[in-house]
């Protein structure tokens, strides 16, 4: 049994070329996505995500923000629109005359203005025209080095007594320390506590000067840092930051102007100077690692960065300037603290990314961003199927758990008869009568009850057990006292039996003739189709009614297709069901408890298909092929049969074999389930290159014996019976409806084994 929950679902219509919005060729890529590819292309990630490695393009934004791009998605339509989609591209080659990405509902594509192949992982972003179009030109061959630090330094100046310096006696006091594993940036006037102090950190690339050439172009310099895990100044200030958002201050990274040298003599020791502009230095979490662009001061006069050197110089990290806040510990501006060059970690050290290039720049064009189409998305109305027995709280009675009686077992009493001797009169009122016959029930005058006889003493012994009934009340499951199970398998939305077996439990056993699945009968839940015990639905445009071995339909596999199914293999599983009955108390009442709800488990529900393991299985179909019939045996199709391990799958092959009987060929396999079997697979293929047609495949155990019926989907007469080896006897009806021909499919072809004609005198 489903339930369908009501949901809405997006349908979308493609919009080709620029859209309503401002998705025009435009100021809309000019202003936003020209940010968006120079990050792309930049950072190298132009091709980095693919259809199965997206980023969502509000990542993708914040990316590009943090790498010192300017992208405003809020004035953006094609971003702001599709923020919560994904971004990836669909072409691999990074050479050739087209790049196609995906923003979400869009595809934007970055085009070759020659029509000739160009390397679109070496280009340079250029000014946008006068009608806003972005535009590429060749880039220069590019350098990527990493510049670890190699040199750095603490220095404070503390200017009152502090107990973080207790050794500080006369102020200012200057402390310098050179193999701290930690970079400080802080600032404290807060006199009566923790005193006042300012610290900054220097650090160095000695390996810059030689890496480096002279004519060098810096087209991309990013600072990575990484958070100080022992915190800025334990136990006053155990967290590495001072978020950002919790001060106005602000530190900064400047390269020197100064030579990174120093004294530890207070009378000559200050802070270096000659700083320009730089970067801030922003948190957001008390423990942020962090990577800042620093792209900007390497490439203009900002710090006197003139040559290679400056690097060697170093750069400086320091309050620029304050704001006194008010906090429960102190009154500072803001601090930072990272690891050091020093700290054990390796991957925890600071380091500068640095890209450059040598090469004299390209002025021509070569390529040009263009959005090709968008989508529309509107508001539909969908559904979602869920149980409606097992999902949460259940009416046990609106769906037949409770309160439909049904047998449960069957009893039969054995005993002798009383008979006449040969020689004597027969009494045919006593003859024949069972011997102290004694009552099924009998009146118990302990609690005054009707009580069964005690079957493990008296002559009543049951023959038959019921263990699984559908929702309508048939039978699907019974065993006997010895633990054989019979079962059957209905159909026609459970109208009719479409196979029965000895021998064998309700989940051990599999049929699809591919009939009924058109079957739709006066259904209350159109959406909500119950699942089938050998289930097909996902292969229905694959249904042929042109050919057939049995009933109106087959399944029709061209050339390469395969259809199947995936089922579980488990232990035995528990017949037995229990209802839970959940409990609470009410205030308002004087009972105590009182029932919440009843919830039921999947045991209630009947069992899909899913054999046991340990045993063997039987798995039969019947295949024909398209084209010229040789009547010798097919080749171009076979059944793939996957059983998975914990040690690896199994993998068994199930070809055609025998006669081919009116162009049908019988596929069987015994399959064995070994202990630890989890999963098995049940593979229809056609690796030929004609159509392949399957019809009737049955699954059930190795010691089983199995029937199928097909039936006409529209009078519900039986068509066809398979029998206990999967051939079929067929039956043929006239207009009237009666049986006039029986057919019977044999190794030799089909034979007609019963003919009969009737009508009715006209006077």
């Amino acid at each position: 049994m489903k339930r369908s929950l009501y949901i809405l679902v997006y349908i979308c219509l493609l919009t080709v070329g620029a859209a309503s919005r401002s998705y025009g060729q435009t100021t809309c890529t000019c202003n936003c996505l020209k940010p968006v590819f120079d990050y792309l292309i930049e950072s190298n990630k132009l091709f980095t995500y693919t259809a199965t490695n997206q980023i969502l393009i509000s990542k993708l934004i914040s990316d590009a923000t943090a790498a010192g791009h300017t992208v405003s998605a809020s004035s953006c339509d094609i971003l702001n629109d599709n923020k919560t989609g994904y971004f990836y591209n669909l072409t691999t080659a990074t050479t050739g005359t087209e790049v196609k990405l995906k923003f979400g509902g869009c595809s934007v594509s970055l085009k070759s203005t020659s029509g000739k192949s160009i390397d679109f992982l070496n280009m340079i972003g250029a000014a946008c025209d006068n009608s806003g179009q972005v535009s590429y030109i060749k880039g220069p061959v590019r350098v990527h080095k990493r510049l670890d630090v190699t040199r750095s330094l603490v220095i404070s100046k503390v200017t009152s007594a502090s107990p973080l310096f207790p050794t500080a006696t006369t102020f200012p006091a200057y402390f310098v320390d050179s193999t701290s594993e930690s970079l400080r940036i802080g600032f404290s006037s807060n006199y009566g506590k923790t005193g006042g102090f300012n610290i900054m950190s220097r650090i160095a690339f000695d390996s810059a000067k030689a890496a480096i050439p002279d004519e060098a172009i810096i087209v991309g310099a990013h600072l990575h840092v990484f958070a100080y895990p022992s915190g800025f100044m334990p136990p006053y200030y155990p967290n590495a930051h001072l978020p950002t958002t919790a001060c106005s201050g602000s530190s900064v990274f400047v390269f020197s102007s100064s030579t990174f040298t120093y004294s530890k003599d207070p009378a000559t020791l200050s802070f270096p100077g000659g700083w320009g502009d730089g970067q801030a230095i922003y948190t957001t979490t008390p423990s942020d690692d962090a990577s800042y662009n620093m792209t900007n001061f390497c490439t203009n006069s900002y710090g006197g960065i003139y040559d290679n050197s400056a690097f060697d110089k170093g750069m400086v990290m320091f309050q620029a300037s304050w704001k006194t806040i008010h906090s429960p510990v102190d009154t500072v501006t803001q601090y930072h603290t990272f690891c050091s060059e020093k700290y054990p970690d390796p991957s925890k050290r600071p380091y500068l990314d640095l890209v450059w290039t040598t090469n004299q720049l390209d002025t021509v064009t070569i390529a040009k961003i263009y959005i090709d189409t968008c989508t529309v998305c509107s508001t539909v109305n969908s559904y979602n199927c869920y149980s409606a027995i097992t999902d949460t709280s259940v009416n046990p009675y609106r769906y037949g758990i409770q309160g439909n009686w049904r047998p449960l077992r069957s009893f039969v009493y054995y005993n002798a008869r009383n008979g006449a001797a040969i020689n004597s009169n027969t009494n045919i009122r006593t003859d024949g009568t069972i011997s102290n016959f004694s009552n099924f029930w009998h009146f118990s005058a302990t609690d005054s009850t009707w009580q069964p006889q005690d079957t493990a003493t008296s002559r009543w012994v049951w023959n038959t057990e019921s263990t699984l009934f559908n929702r309508k009340g048939a039978e699907m499951e019974n065993k006997d006292p010895l633990g054989r199970y019979n079962s059957g398998l209905y159909g026609y939305r459970d109208a009719l039996a479409t196979a029965v077996a000895q021998n064998a439990r309700y989940r051990e056993i599999g049929y699809d003739g591919f009939e009924d699945y058109k079957y739709v009968g006066n259904s209350c839940d159109s959406v909500c189709s119950v699942p089938r015990n050998f289930d097909f639905s996902a292969y229905e445009s694959y249904f042929d009614s042109t050919i057939q071995h049995t009933g109106a339909y087959s399944l029709r596999l061209d050339t390469g297709k395969s259809a199947g199914i995936v089922t579980t293999i488990s232990g035995t599983d528990d017949p037995d069901f229990v209802l839970t009955y959940n409990t609470g108390t009410n205030s308002c009442s004087s009972s105590t408890n009182v029932l919440k709800g009843i919830k039921a488990g999947k045991e209630t529900l009947l069992p899909s298909f899913s054999p046991i393991t340990g045993k063997q299985l039987v798995v039969s179909a019947w295949v024909k092929e398209s084209g010229q019939c040789d009547g010798v045996t097919y080749t171009g199709n076979r059944i793939n049969i996957v059983v998975t391990r914990s040690t690896g799958d199994t993998s068994i092959l199930a070809y055609p074999s025998g006669n081919i009987i009116e162009g049908w060929q019988r596929i069987e396999q015994v399959v064995t389930l070994p202990d630890g079997a989890s999963k098995m697979t049940i593979n229809m293929q056609n690796i030929g290159t004609n159509k392949v047609y399957f019809d009737d495949l049955r699954i059930h155990p190795y010691n089983a014996n199995m029937k199928s019926f097909v039936y006409n989907a529209e009078s519900l007469r039986i068509m066809a019976e398979l029998d206990e080896n999967n051939y079929a006897t067929f039956y043929e009806y006239d207009d009237d409806g009666t049986v006039i021909r029986v057919k019977k499919e044999t190794e030799r072809g089909i034979m007609t084994i019963k003919e009969a004609r009737s009508a009715l005198h006209n006077e």
